[in-house]
């Protein structure tokens, strides 16, 4: 049976956010699958309260475990790192926000969740499915749904030109709730040229972007978040790729670690990158993460 001989994820979230375990017992479940570096990417603090990002004043916490957990682990050959998954709203937060740099980060992930703009009521595209249903029935209540996509696909464009991050994290979550095509046409010309022109520019400031595995272990995807035609575009783009778990509990760690090498290789990739210290990147070829089971 197939297994990976390397396996990493720079997308974890715990308690600490909206995950489901603590940061102790990921780390675990990690060094148990053979994980040889793990990120962790709480969702960071922003403007609003909310039950998904961490809170401010449990920020140096945050900050002590993970610390704590990247030394326990560091001589048994796991490397743990301190990062957050940042959010680019317009008047709520941005990646680059200096309120983060007293955390003394080793990594961002620069993302879009909320699709919304100063004076309008803020909800994102990841949000259950019944409730996004309402909240973009009244934010378009002319039918135009293509108004989501193309706020999005402009938040990202405007965050890479931003910038304060490292990793691209699930560069088309749109989708997520997309299912069937209900809300848009993802084959759309104009869709597609608007995924192009922010792919274009991520690959002009030369961003990392993650296959993101989290719309297959906690949703009803069935391929990752960049879909599989953004991927080929990206590697004849030049773009590195990474991997991103999203993992929210300690289930969703290591189960799609060969999925996403299988999907990379289909895009035409034939090596993955991987942080091996703070703004250091490494390449490792997808034939040798893979090995047989003994």
């Amino acid at each position: 049976m197939l297994v990976c001989r390397m396996a990493f994820s720079f997308h974890t979230h715990t308690l600490f956010c909206d995950g489901k375990a603590d940061a102790a017992t990921m780390a675990r479940t990690a060094f148990e699958n053979q994980y040889t570096h793990l990120g962790f990417s709480a969702h960071a603090p922003i403007s609003l309260e909310t039950d998904c990002n961490l809170p401010w004043y449990k920020a140096d916490s945050y900050v002590s475990a993970i610390r704590s957990l990247a030394q326990e682990y560091a001589p048994k050959g796991m490397k743990i790192f301190l990062g957050l998954e940042t959010e680019y709203a317009p008047g709520i937060a941005m990646p680059n926000d200096p309120a983060y740099e007293p955390m003394h980060l080793d990594y961002r992930i620069g993302s879009v969740h909320y699709i919304t703009v100063p004076g309008e009521y803020p909800f994102t595209v990841d949000e259950p499915e019944e409730q996004f249903a309402l909240h973009v029935q009244e934010w378009a209540p002319d039918g135009d749904y293509r108004k989501i996509w193309k706020r999005y696909w402009r938040h990202i464009s405007e965050m890479i030109e931003v910038g304060g991050f490292d990793i691209i994290g699930h560069f088309d979550l749109v989708k997520k709730n997309n299912i069937a095509g209900r809300w848009f046409d993802e084959e759309n010309r104009a869709y597609v040229d608007a995924a192009f022109q922010a792919l274009d520019l991520a690959a002009e400031k030369d961003y990392i972007a993650e296959i993101n595995t989290g719309g297959i272990t906690r949703s009803r995807r069935s391929e990752p978040y960049p879909s599989v035609f953004i991927l080929k575009r990206m590697q004849e783009k030049g773009i590195r790729i990474t991997i991103g778990d999203d993992a929210h509990a300690p289930s969703h760690i290591g189960i799609c670690q060969l999925k996403a090498l299988e999907i990379a290789e289909i895009a035409g990739y034939k090596a993955l990158w991987y942080m091996d210290a703070p703004g250091v990147w490494k390449e490792a070829a997808l034939a040798s993460m893979k090995g047989q089971r003994r």
